[in-house]
């Protein structure tokens, strides 16, 4: 009976301590984690290109932002610019508005759950060992301290933080719509770069805009 009450002891241990190295903040920081991901229906797939009337030159620039970051966007800017296209402040000067959206989404990262899953093990079976020793028992306790971190190691948040840029172009000329998208993986960028990578990917989508 001692040894079955000791093995719950144990167990239960290790579940706590696992959890609380478990459920830490993620290491990504509020940038990435303040803006949920909407539920929203995945996508048709996008054209490789975007288009515009064969007359349209001056365009409007809207941006639906909902990062936790200030995008200017001056890349972009100056890649239109670069291709004839010259902006203007009010839309009915506009032929073509050119409109922006930036989502913060979070994807499961398989390599972080492994990660993830080790780690919960090894720290439940260490903890498990410390206690099982004290009980005559390390063995049991190392094992039941292993399985209960395994599991809540695998329970862990293992999300990479994604920004998922929408472009979409439309005419006001003759109705041409066009739309482009991209996800950009973000876990190894550093929120102070992070304007400039998202500018970047925008100026790349709109390169593929025709020459004026």
């Amino acid at each position: 009976m001692k040894t079955s009450a000791w093995s719950w002891k144990i167990l239960t241990l290790g579940f706590a301590v696992v959890l609380i190295g478990g459920c830490a903040s993620s290491a990504y920081g509020p940038y990435y984690t303040t803006q949920p991901a909407p539920a929203v229906a995945s996508p048709a797939p996008a054209p490789t290109y975007l288009n515009v009337g064969p007359e349209d030159r001056y365009y409007v620039l809207h941006v639906d932002n909902r990062t936790a970051f200030a995008m200017q966007l001056p890349e972009a800017n100056k890649t239109l610019y670069e291709k004839g296209y010259d902006q203007v402040r009010r839309e009915k000067q506009a032929d073509f508005s050119i409109d922006v959206a930036l989502r913060v989404e979070a994807r499961d990262n398989p390599d972080a759950r492994a990660e993830h899953l080790l780690g919960g093990a090894l720290l439940g079976a260490a903890a498990g060992a410390l206690i099982g020793a004290a009980a005559g028992a390390p063995a049991t306790g190392a094992i039941a301290g292993a399985a209960g971190g395994g599991v809540l190691g695998l329970a862990s948040p293992a999300d990479t933080p994604m920004i998922r840029i929408d472009v979409e172009t439309r005419s006001f000329r003759d109705g041409t719509v066009s739309s482009k998208a991209a996800v950009l993986d973000m876990a190894n960028v550093p929120p102070y770069d992070a304007p400039r990578v998202v500018d970047i990917e925008v100026a790349r989508i709109l390169d593929t805009l025709p020459t004026r």
